[in-house]
């Protein structure tokens, strides 16, 4: 039996330095993606503390990434330099946004502190502007905005909603009129936008079930109301309607 050559180098796969990177990976991925898909899908803003957090964690995460990757592929150069290029670019890719908006955010700060430059309430002039013009896409994006800015205002989730069922952009409208109808906390408002959901399920889209769960939502949150018993009639007709 050949014996093992001492002077061969030794295998880094079972060392435990290489089983942390390969462990913090993992989430190093799984966050990137998610906050990819808040910003980009969900058009949530991220909060300053999390975009610093995060920042901080990368960091940590790349400089031990290339130690790593410095004492592996020391004696290979072009290896070390091909992997510490596809780490960089996954780190741009996946929190590049991460950095730009921390980025715009201190230096607004520092140009015009936050008591100057935040308005105190929401101010809905320039997407009213675009709603008379007939510019129904930049409405929407006006009041996506304006969400972000106030993440609990309810009325410019609504209002955007309202402006992309125009466009017949159904699946758009249903996620800002979702959020919208959590931000609300009274049944007189809640009711026209759950009846407004469920047409929009059940007749754009198709989609009884998602009707039903809406449905079912407003009578688990006020099942005192008034209108409840109606609301349980309609919830039980598209129960009972036969599939199409």
């Amino acid at each position: 039996m050949p014996l093992e050559d001492p002077s061969s180098p030794a295998l880094v796969g079972f060392d435990p330095p290489w089983i942390v990177a390969g462990l913090l990976l993992i989430p190093y991925l799984v966050w990137g993606v998610y906050l990819l898909r808040l910003r980009l899908a969900e058009h949530v803003e991220i909060k300053p503390t999390v975009e610093i957090a995060t920042v901080v964690a990368v960091i940590a995460y790349l400089g031990f990434q290339y130690f790593l990757l410095k004492t592996w592929l020391a004696p290979t150069p072009w290896k070390l330099l091909l992997a510490t290029t596809a780490l960089a670019i996954s780190g741009a890719a996946l929190y590049g946004h991460v950095v730009i908006s921390l980025g715009s955010l201190l230096l607004v700060e520092m140009v015009m502190p936050a008591e100057v430059s935040a308005p105190q309430q929401p101010r809905y002039g320039a997407a009213e502007a675009c709603e008379r013009g007939g510019d129904f896409e930049g409405a929407a994006r006006e009041y996506v905005a304006i969400l972000r800015m106030f993440p609990k205002d309810a009325t410019s989730a609504l209002r955007a909603g309202d402006n992309l069922m125009k466009l017949d952009r159904f699946e758009e409208a249903v996620q800002h009129f979702e959020q919208g109808l959590a931000l609300l906390e009274s049944e007189e408002r809640s009711l026209p936008v759950t009846n407004r959901l469920v047409e929009i399920y059940i007749r754009n889209l198709e989609q009884p079930e998602e009707a039903r769960r809406v449905l079912g939502s407003f009578l688990d949150r006020f099942p005192q109301s008034e209108r409840a018993e109606a609301v349980r009639a309609r919830l039980q007709r598209i129960e009972e309607a036969p599939e199409s």
